[in-house]
């Protein structure tokens, strides 16, 4: 990975990452932002300002904001792309500079109990965002394949605990017994 210096710009930089090659191809055309359905319940969010903001050097602006931890993959707006600029690859390559610079999202991810874990894989399955990995481990001694998740890419959506038929994934901040104390203040407040 290329690091900035005198020579290199923040666009070069990212160009460079894996994800980031089509980054120069933007015009600013304004497609991803007009058909982002993050932008559309986050109206802070525009991937076209995250662009621009790159191309004008705002590193340490773009890597610490929480905007880059967003975007969901869906890919909407690569779709109607007129350049072909995959948003979703290039918002993992910032991703990818922030990590390595100690800039972390601050959301829930999900996490697995190996003990209650029956290594199913429909957690793996079900995640839209492709965080969680089928990987080969060990629990009581015996070689088993469980789920890992990689925080970085998990978006605290709470499928992979809904589908899990042993309640062995749950989100960090949310477990079952919160989430029915929720929902109980919930109901009493509409009753």
């Amino acid at each position: 990975m290329i690091r900035a210096s005198q020579s290199t710009s923040f666009m070069d930089e990212i160009a460079a990452e894996p994800g980031g090659e089509k980054i120069e191809l933007c015009f600013a055309c304004g497609t991803c932002a007009a058909t982002c359905p993050i932008g559309w319940k986050d109206n802070e969010y525009n991937p076209r300002r995250i662009i621009k903001m790159v191309m004008l050097g705002m590193r340490s602006e773009v890597l610490s904001s929480s905007f880059i931890w967003l975007c969901s993959a869906c890919d909407v707006c690569y779709r109607h792309c007129p350049q072909g600029v995959r948003i979703s690859d290039l918002m993992k390559a910032l991703r990818h500079i922030a990590v390595g610079e100690g800039h972390e999202p601050t959301r829930s991810a999900a996490q697995v109990d190996e003990m209650a874990c029956s290594g199913c894989g429909l957690c793996a399955a079900v995640c839209p965002y492709e965080a969680i990995k089928m990987t080969p481990g060990w629990t009581f001694g015996q070689p088993r394949v469980l789920p890992t998740v990689d925080r970085l890419l998990c978006h605290g959506c709470g499928a992979c605990g809904a589908i899990c038929p042993v309640s062995a994934i749950s989100l960090q901040d949310r477990s079952d017994a919160m989430i029915l104390v929720q929902i109980r203040e919930f109901a009493a407040r509409m009753g």
